[in-house]
């Protein structure tokens, strides 16, 4: 008998909440009416916990120790540790609401109207900002000291908005870091060509062409870079991996594939293109070098 521990967010549910939201039970069944407290000793899990624990069986029917959660999840649901049966597995949430409200690893423990803290969710015909904007004024007249109710949709357009924030600060960064790249190139490059102004002119001289000049400064120039990719790239692949193993409920390890060929063959084209770009102009002046003028000066 093999015991498994894993971290992953409790999350209380009424019998309603799956239909309300429009989540799928892919396998199972979701809680029925009766079923409205931990009491009821039934759990229903995401496809991807279900994937992870089980791999090769039926998530259905197996049983999970729940422990006193201390999730940052809204509303966790509060229950002494005891043993559950799951009985039904969700299908995942995607989009700009996950990983925050509906997160991968994730085990529904049923719920009621009457249990502390419980958050309402309504699903409703027409304009949700009216809709919210009625209901708020109802409750207020009951209890004057409610906090705010936000519609799905603008929840998610903060989510989205956050994002948009993070990919332009990202971009913004990339582009000036790029920039540096480039500058730092072109006058290292510089420099090295005017140090070897002698040698190419002497060559220049023995017969060597236009041609072979900038295929000598051009391999010179890349076999720099072709170590600096390769190393940049295995310690960035380092780092990835060290990342994923501390984190905790494994969310990261989920979200990113840490040897994914399709971020490392893209960003080193990137690099080399800009390093092309940075060693044209000093690849031109070695080819236009007038070894008679040169050799005049030595």
């Amino acid at each position: 008998m093999h015991v498994l521990i894993v971290r992953v967010d409790q999350i209380a549910a009424s019998p309603e909440y799956f239909d309300v939201l429009g989540i799928d039970i892919v396998r199972g069944r979701g809680f029925t009416q009766a079923e409205r407290g931990a009491e009821a000793g039934v759990v229903v899990v995401t496809e991807t916990l279900a994937r992870a624990l089980w791999p090769n069986r039926d998530a259905v029917g197996q049983v999970v120790h729940l422990q006193a959660s201390d999730t940052a999840q809204p509303n966790p649901p509060s229950m002494p540790s005891r043993a559950f049966t799951v009985v039904g597995i969700m299908r995942d949430v995607n989009g700009p609401l996950a990983p925050d409200f509906f997160p991968s690893w994730a085990v529904y423990v049923p719920t009621g109207a009457e249990s502390p803290g419980t958050g309402l969710t309504l699903r409703v015909r027409g304009d949700p900002e009216r809709a919210r904007q009625a209901l708020l004024e109802s409750l207020i007249a009951v209890d004057p000291g409610l906090g705010e109710i936000n519609t799905m949709r603008t929840i998610a357009g903060m989510q989205a908005y956050i994002l948009q924030i993070l990919f332009w600060v990202t971009i913004v960064l990339g582009g000036l870091a790029l920039a540096l790249t480039l500058s730092g190139l072109f006058g290292v490059l510089s420099y090295v060509v005017e140090q070897r102004v002698r040698d190419i002119g002497v060559r220049m001289a023995l017969g060597a062409t236009t041609r072979h000049v900038a295929g000598l400064v051009l391999t010179q120039s890349f076999r720099s870079v072709a170590i600096g990719l390769l190393a940049g790239g295995g310690l960035a692949a380092a780092v990835a991996i060290v990342l994923t193993a501390l984190d905790d409920s494994g969310e990261l390890g989920h979200m990113v594939r840490v040897l994914d060929p399709v971020p490392y063959v893209a960003s080193a084209l990137v690099i080399a293109t800009a390093c092309l770009l940075a060693t044209s102009i000093p690849t031109l002046r070695a080819a236009r070098i007038d070894p008679i003028e040169i050799l005049r000066k030595e």
